[in-house]
């Protein structure tokens, strides 16, 4: 509960003098009602696994069948345990699992299936390199729980590279030429050509544009 008790005990001008014996008996209710707020409120968060006292949760987690993964930080084993229901029900479908990475921080994934050259009971992740290599026990937890009975579920990452000599520039030249005659082989019309010249411009480097200058 958001409460503005500054507000709500906001006293007259003439009495709101700080440190005045009004002023403490002010502060010390304010401290009464907020742990009072707290005390009431207590039960109602324990209820959301993300608020919830962490002995609470791993009771949740018990229940809804989800077991902590060693090194798991606290945060995505409470995402885990306040989603199961959500991921279980999405669980062996693009769209399910698409999601659920998202909810857990990774959401740079592609799933791919009948792979050509590859057998067809082989399902293909496409993740970073980074979350890869920082979160390989959660994936493969992921894989065990949430994947298809009968596929197998194989790695392959995505390394992002900084561009360090992006296109300048590339132009296209055509020529096309048509040519008619007449029955009498004699010609009339003669040759027409036409010319057609294109000039595509992707990206300008500056350091060309100073040479050119110069």
């Amino acid at each position: 509960m958001n409460i503005d008790w500054h507000e709500i005990t906001k006293l007259k001008y003439w009495l709101a003098r700080p440190n005045s014996e009004l002023d403490k008996l002010r502060q010390g209710a304010v401290l009464f009602w907020q742990r009072v707020s707290d005390m009431l409120a207590w039960p109602a968060k324990q209820l959301d696994p993300m608020t919830a006292e962490l002995e609470l949760v791993h009771l949740l987690a018990w229940e809804r069948d989800i077991t902590q993964i060693p090194n798991e930080t606290e945060q995505t084993y409470r995402i885990r345990v306040k989603f199961a229901l959500q991921f279980a029900k999405g669980a062996g479908t693009k769209n399910g699992w698409y999601y659920m990475f998202e909810k857990l921080g990774t959401p740079w994934i592609t799933i791919d299936e009948r792979v050509s050259a590859t057998d067809w009971d082989v399902i293909s992740l496409q993740l970073l390199d980074s979350d890869l290599a920082e979160r390989n026990q959660l994936i493969d937890n992921i894989c065990r729980q949430y994947g298809r009975t009968t596929r197998r579920y194989e790695y392959s990452t995505i390394a992002s590279m900084p561009l360090i000599a992006p296109p300048n520039d590339f132009s296209l030249d055509s020529l096309t030429g048509f040519a008619k005659y007449s029955d009498d082989m004699s010609p009339k019309l003669g040759l027409a050509v036409m010319d057609n010249e294109s000039h595509f411009i992707i990206a300008t480097n500056n350091s060309l544009l100073a040479n050119e200058r110069n």
